[in-house]
């Protein structure tokens, strides 16, 4: 059990201080980047648009929280609300998601760390890929995807593809719900035994970590409260750089890519899932945003800087969000979790795709 007040000590000693200082440079990059503080009275320059600040730290938590409980960053919720609801959608809308996908998932970060939810050597393959696709998915960005409606197109695909898997994945979940088995039916187990005590029914003990089972041969097995998975470290090496060429070209963390993969090729549940793919959206958006500010500048004569502002503040909410979600992960079943997010993730995906080749009656 969590012992009473650890998470209040953790949030105030680690996660306070994170947000606090990401407001705090919000405000100052405002003044160094423009001159004044945009938001609900003046317009963001690199955005076009007014938003109050509160809406973007909200928007940020509501985004991090949702996406982390999944093991995935912000940016796949936020890019699609930033450029349909909040009507930004120039190509600094990419750098600008792309710092809230390197800064977002820290909070989920240090709180799955904190639940033992955490293995170096599955997520270091990954982000080995992710450093690779960081390099060059700017560049595709660039040259393929300037245009406004090929990037709506582009994000479109990518959402309708990831909704359209958490919702199959969903439903085998409620078909197989009366019979669980694995982790769902150890999960329901406990979570009953707790209530009839009395207790907050958390389906994951607390004690339960991710453990090495063995490593060899250019694989990888990992073990989590008595199941066991075998991952091959060449294909997550591959898989990490295809993602990563995607995702840095869309702005966003990869996450929403790089999690059904591995769900569909080695049946991994999401509590086991976070260990690699918050590393790995940190890691390849700190490449994405090296290449958007260095290198893209310095080949091409391009400047494509973020709305700094924007993109802290966004993540100040984020981090705390993340957070949030790495707290109360083990109070939610798996298809619960991919019903909700796959219903949103592929509406927003479907939309896009089809204003694509036709005229909605309301603007995306």
């Amino acid at each position: 059990m969590t012992p009473p007040g650890s998470n209040t000590r953790e949030f105030l000693r680690e996660q306070l201080p994170v947000i606090a200082s990401l407001v705090v440079l919000g405000i100052v990059a405002a003044f160094v980047q423009h001159g004044f503080l945009p938001g609900g009275d003046a317009a963001f320059p690199l955005a076009g648009v007014r938003v109050p600040l509160w809406h973007l730290f909200w928007m940020g938590f509501w985004t991090g929280y949702t996406m982390a409980l999944v093991g995935e960053a912000a940016g796949i919720f936020a890019l699609p609300y930033s450029m349909s609801v909040l009507q930004f959608s120039s190509l600094h809308v990419t750098p600008t998601i792309q710092l809230v996908t390197f800064l977002n998932p820290l909070g989920a970060l240090f709180g799955f760390r904190r639940n033992r939810q955490w293995h170096l050597g599955f997520a270091l393959w990954a982000c080995f890929g992710g450093v690779a696709g960081g390099l060059v998915g700017p560049f595709v960005r660039l040259e393929l995807l300037s245009d406004a409606e090929p990037f709506r197109l582009a994000v479109g695909v990518a959402l309708a593809v990831a909704g359209i898997h958490l919702c199959t994945a969903a439903w085998r979940g409620f078909s197989a719900r009366r019979r669980p088995e694995g982790i769902e039916r150890k999960f329901a187990q406990e979570a009953a035994a707790r209530k009839a005590a009395g207790l907050s029914p958390a389906g994951i003990p607390s004690g339960v970590g991710i453990e090495t089972v063995a490593h060899a041969g250019g694989k990888l097995t990992i073990g989590y409260w008595g199941e066991s998975w075998t991952v091959d470290l060449r294909f997550l090496f591959v898989t990490g750089f295809l993602v990563g060429t995607v995702s840095a070209a869309l702005g966003v963390g990869g996450g929403f890519l790089l999690v059904p993969i591995l769900s569909i090729c080695y049946g991994l549940p999401m509590y086991v899932l976070v260990a690699a793919t918050i590393p790995y959206v940190i890691v390849l958006s700190a490449i994405s945003l090296l290449t958007y500010g260095v290198i893209v500048p310095a080949v091409t004569d391009v400047m494509i800087p973020p709305e700094w502002t924007w993109g802290l503040l966004v993540a100040a909410g984020g981090v705390l969000g993340s957070w949030c979600a790495a707290k109360t992960q083990r109070y939610v079943p798996e298809h619960f979790l991919k019903l909700m997010l796959g219903g949103v993730t592929g509406l927003a995906g479907a939309l896009y795709v089809v204003s694509f080749f036709v005229s909605l009656p309301f603007r995306l």
